[in-house]
């Protein structure tokens, strides 16, 4: 792609996403070079299975959340949506821009004093200043958790910055997490691709603020919050999934989200059902429910 459209894509990508255009433009395909101005050009869902994999595994984490949550209560990773940030997916690499980058990385990683917080085989690779690169030990894909609204890690490597002692690279993967990952649903690449598409969606808006997802905590329109619970219950049964929640986001906003013709999961189609609405993707489709779960 020439460098003036993908300074062009990047700007249109990051007025959905919040990004900068400087931190938007690593995650623009370089080969296309007829890219379409989609999701697919704009580089939100292209990116490798071992990224796919990891998104889906956050989706699972960050969309289970109260009583009936179908993830282990012990990991919360549904708090990480109560901070100020900015998701930015690339191709080999899933960027993480906050104001408390810290307080961001010490709900992904667990540690010595709470073993059992986070994302079951993510660990610290290495330490910046206001900056962490982590890796997923089960699949190989990264992660940098940063307070550099471009997306930096700054300077050179400093262990002292992990002063909480986040679980490191050198550790292996526990018996609990691998009882925990192992107790998952099977996800084919379109169901994996579908709730990737979840996660990297976390903060998108529009441009002219018709819809609003709010990093699924707060609505940052004029609209009357749902709810102030939280809670969220994601299942998946072969390439069916459902979603179940009882606040922010407003339930047209995450359908805008996900089939936006510039934003949208490209090939996603969607139409409404009783008391919500059902999204396809390949084979795979989500089923969605705007009020919480009861069993």
């Amino acid at each position: 792609m020439p460098a003036s459209l993908r300074r062009q894509a990047a700007r249109l990508r990051a007025s959905y996403t919040r990004e900068t255009p400087s931190l938007a433009a690593p995650g623009i395909a370089r080969h296309r070079h007829n890219a379409p101005a989609t999701g697919i050009g704009l580089g939100l869902d292209v990116c490798t299975a071992a990224q796919r994999r990891l998104r889906a595994l956050l989706a699972l984490g960050m969309f289970n959340h109260g009583p009936s949550s179908l993830w282990p209560r012990h990991v919360s990773l549904a708090d990480i949506t109560r901070y100020t940030l900015v998701i930015s997916p690339r191709y080999d690499d899933l960027v993480i821009t906050a104001r408390a980058p810290y307080n961001v990385a010490c709900w992904l990683v667990g540690r010595d004093r709470l073993p059992q917080i986070g994302l079951p085989g993510l660990r610290v690779e290495s330490s910046y200043d206001e900056g962490w690169r982590l890796r997923h030990l089960p699949t190989g894909a990264t992660m940098t958790v940063t307070g550099d609204h471009h997306g930096r890690l700054q300077g050179p490597t400093d262990p002292d910055s992990n002063y909480s002692r986040l679980w490191t690279s050198n550790i292996p993967v526990s018996d609990e997490e691998h009882t925990t990952l192992n107790a998952l649903p099977h996800l084919t690449a379109d169901t994996e691709t579908l709730l990737a598409a979840l996660t990297i969606r976390l903060c998108t808006h529009a441009p002219d603020a018709g819809w609003d997802i709010g990093t699924w905590f707060n609505d940052l329109t004029d609209r009357p919050d749902r709810g102030h619970a939280h809670h969220r219950r994601l299942s998946v049964e072969s390439d069916q999934c459902t979603l179940h929640w009882d606040s922010d986001p407003h339930p047209e906003d995450l359908q805008a989200a996900l089939t936006d013709p510039v934003i949208g999961l490209a090939g996603a189609t969607s139409h409404p059902t009783r008391g919500g609405w059902l999204l396809h993707y390949g084979r795979a489709c989500l089923t969605a429910h705007p009020e919480a779960y009861k069993a």
